[in-house]
């Protein structure tokens, strides 16, 4: 048996539609860096690993590390988090087996990928569903249990008590992570890297790019131009809004102001408006992807061609301006 990374995008999607049928969390996706591992014995798939970024707030891994909020955002992306491991056949011992070389082939494979190594490994154990043996057996060290908190779907972030805290446990290979990660004199190779935001004259404004996208709807009836949705949901999502319902909650938020820029004024009742929830459902159900994807591409690159930051993770207090 040897443990790989996923080859290719054919692979990854596989791998993808796998863990969502048969993983009891399901799977909608990973954010941040990430790594997909599958063990195999000859082209038989045995077990699939899935890696992403590190959980942003862990109190008790902060606490153990010794990290700051200034601290834990430059180093975060030296931490990976195990937020899927699914075993497809009954082996014994097949689970710490696997996560073994999984884990030590990952600083490396991350460094391949994503032009750094990983200091330590953290994940989460539902102590009502699982005993935790295979991450012991791997020698995984448990840092105490989280709060006991879910986030709310859509609209802006809210957190919930659960009753349900997980147990926290970490990996670290060298032995060495902790007073690592929390030396003040940590090289700055090994740190987030930090970029500076392009000069504002070199970006085109998003109602520029925008207005580029094909309409697809017939015109009589239209009470908003479809940049106006496209570049609502847009700034939404950076807000961290998700789906067509939180899009009109973010709309309706929205002062008069910026209310009062050309693509809110409704043609056919004569006032500023802002779209409703049925019209995005309608427009992004409809709207080619290929098409928003380019406008997104063209909104994302400056004039010299590289991309700007736009997520607020290089370029903190970035702000979304309607212009």
């Amino acid at each position: 048996m040897r443990v790989r990374p996923a080859r290719g995008i054919e692979e990854q999607r596989r791998w993808d539609r796998l863990v969502a049928a048969r993983h009891c969390l399901g799977f909608k996706g990973f954010y941040g860096r990430t790594r997909r591992h599958v063990a195999v014995i000859g082209g038989t798939r045995l077990a699939l690993v899935g890696w992403q970024a590190g959980a942003f707030t862990l109190a008790v891994r902060d606490a153990c590390l010794g990290w700051s909020s200034p601290r834990r955002y430059a180093r975060l992306c030296l931490v990976a988090n195990n937020s899927r491991f699914l075993v497809l056949d009954r082996v014994p011992n097949l689970a710490s087996r696997v996560l073994g070389p999984s884990l030590r082939r990952l600083s490396q494979d991350m460094q391949a990928l994503h032009g750094h190594p990983t200091q330590l490994r953290e994940t989460f154990v539902d102590r009502s569903r699982f005993a935790g043996t295979c991450d012991r057996a791997a020698n995984w060290r448990s840092l105490g249990f989280t709060g006991g908190y879910s986030r709310l779907p859509g609209g802006m972030p809210r957190w919930v008590p659960n009753g349900q805290p997980k147990e926290a446990c970490v990996f670290d290979l060298s032995g060495a992570a902790p007073e690592r990660l929390g030396d003040e004199r940590l090289e700055e190779g090994a740190q987030t890297p930090r970029t500076e935001p392009p000069p504002a004259a070199t970006l085109r404004g998003p109602w520029d790019v925008f207005d580029e996208v094909v309409d697809f709807r017939k015109p009589r009836g239209q009470r908003h131009g479809l940049a106006c949705y496209v570049a609502i949901a847009v700034a939404a999502r950076m807000a961290r809004y998700r789906g067509a319902s939180a899009f009109a909650e973010f709309a309706c938020l929205l002062d008069d102001e910026q209310r009062g820029r050309r693509a809110f004024r409704s043609p056919s009742r004569g006032c500023r408006t802002v779209p409703t929830e049925s019209t995005f459902r309608y427009i992004f159900s409809n709207l080619e992807p290929d098409a928003l994807d380019e406008a997104l591409r063209n909104w994302a690159h400056h004039g010299d061609g590289g991309p700007a930051a736009m997520d607020g993770k290089n370029v903190r207090g970035l702000s979304i301006h309607f212009t």
